[in-house]
């Protein structure tokens, strides 16, 4: 669980992939990393929404065409 300040100065924890939603939705302040906190506004966290990567996306799957599975 990580610690969390949000905006309202209202203290909680979280599990990571709440806080990630939390910092995507922009309603945390702070967060404890292992030795020390993290101030949103000042300091570089790490996003989900990755940017940047030019090549194709090795995880992205071609669209399936649900007529053709649905008429076999």
């Amino acid at each position: 669980m990580i610690q969390v300040v949000y905006k309202n100065g209202q203290e909680d924890l979280v599990e990571q992939k709440f806080l990630d939603i939390l910092l995507h939705m922009g309603e945390v302040q702070e967060f404890r990393r292992r030795d020390h906190w993290v101030n949103v506004a000042a300091d570089p966290i790490r996003s989900s929404i990755q940017g940047g990567y030019v090549e194709g996306n090795r995880r992205k799957h071609p669209p399936t065409d649900l007529n053709s599975i649905l008429s076999n």
